[in-house]
């Protein structure tokens, strides 16, 4: 475990919360799972981005079309557009649900979370004011009480925002754990620069919050997965340095097209180095549970309230929905 400083407070609750203890068998390789999981159908979802998926209700999903706009998977992988009233029309770049409201990240003019309804109807808009800087590209978005956060990939750092008010702070910019350390694989081949060199693997690109609302998870594509405290981030009373000395570096991984926690803090990544889907949890045991050549091109996955799992892959140049049969 590779652990800068952890303040008393964030403590809190150790013993009760199994992600809070040792990182995820950090040193240990990815094992063939057992029991493996199993492909049940692959359907294609045109005009559909691979980057948002959310678990909806009864088997069915949330998603982005093409424009940005919110759109629920049925159970028979048909796209229906949220169209309650007042649906947003801005372009949203990110998706959340917090209890019964969903969450959505506009960038278009000036950074917005719009507040929804599980029909996409806008319960309201909350203008962000010092969330970006001059070359932000915000690109994932987490919610839980009166907080958001945002991840930064144009300009890498961490955002906290307050519900209530719309103010932001920036944390931890250009800090290590917030960029690509090393090339990101694909099929196990990095993508190349025009200079003939392997291309390192990006800012900062993914964002995972504990059910509880204590423990960030973040990494950028290529690696490794690191956590932090919220009250970090939240809280006036902890100082840079004590923010930068509360980063844990949490899990090695490979190059990641997505991922999810769900609420049994039970990690799912998309694994497009080698083709599959890992785990892990509180056995702390990382597993890869299914291995496919279309999960090279595998993007954001979920995990739905019948614990079956989808994930979107690009195949032949559009957006597929595979649905997973968990072991």
């Amino acid at each position: 475990m590779k652990t800068r400083f952890l303040h008393a407070a964030a403590a809190t609750g150790l013993a009760a919360l199994a992600l809070s203890a040792s990182p995820a068998r950090a040193d240990h390789p990815w094992q063939a799972s057992p029991t493996q999981a199993s492909i049940t159908a692959d359907a294609a979802v045109p005009s559909l981005r691979s980057t948002v998926l959310l678990a909806g209700q009864n088997g069915t999903y949330l998603a982005l079309d093409a424009s940005g706009h919110p759109i629920r998977i049925d159970t028979t992988n048909t796209p229906t557009p949220l169209s309650g009233p007042d649906a947003p029309t801005e372009q949203l770049t990110a998706l959340a649900t917090s209890g019964d409201d969903l969450w959505g990240l506009s960038t278009e003019k000036t950074p917005t979370l719009i507040r929804m309804s599980s029909d996409g109807s806008a319960q309201s808009r909350l203008s962000l004011n010092g969330a970006t800087i001059a070359g932000s590209n915000l690109v994932a978005l987490q919610v839980h009480g009166t907080q958001a956060y945002l991840a930064d990939e144009g300009k890498p750092a961490l955002v906290a925002v307050d519900l209530k008010t719309g103010n932001a702070k920036r944390f931890l910019s250009y800090d290590p754990s917030l960029t690509g350390r090393h090339p990101l694989l694909r099929a196990g081949q990095p993508r190349m620069g025009p200079d003939g060199r392997p291309i390192a693997g990006g800012n900062v690109r993914f964002l995972l919050l504990d059910a509880k609302g204590q423990w960030l998870f973040y990494q950028p594509a290529c690696g490794p997965m690191s956590r932090i405290d919220t009250a970090l981030l939240t809280d006036t009373e902890f100082t840079p340095v004590e923010q930068l000395d509360g980063i844990t570096e949490w899990r090695t991984t490979p190059g990641i097209g997505g991922e999810t926690l769900t609420p049994d803090n039970i990690f799912y990544l998309s694994d497009i180095t080698v083709g599959s889907i890992l785990k892990f949890g509180t056995d702390r045991i990382p597993l890869r549970i299914l291995t496919d050549p279309r999960l090279y091109d595998a993007g954001a996955p979920a995990v739905s309230d019948s614990h079956q799992m989808a994930v979107l892959a690009t195949e032949d140049g559009k957006t597929h929905i595979l649905r997973i049969a968990l072991p």
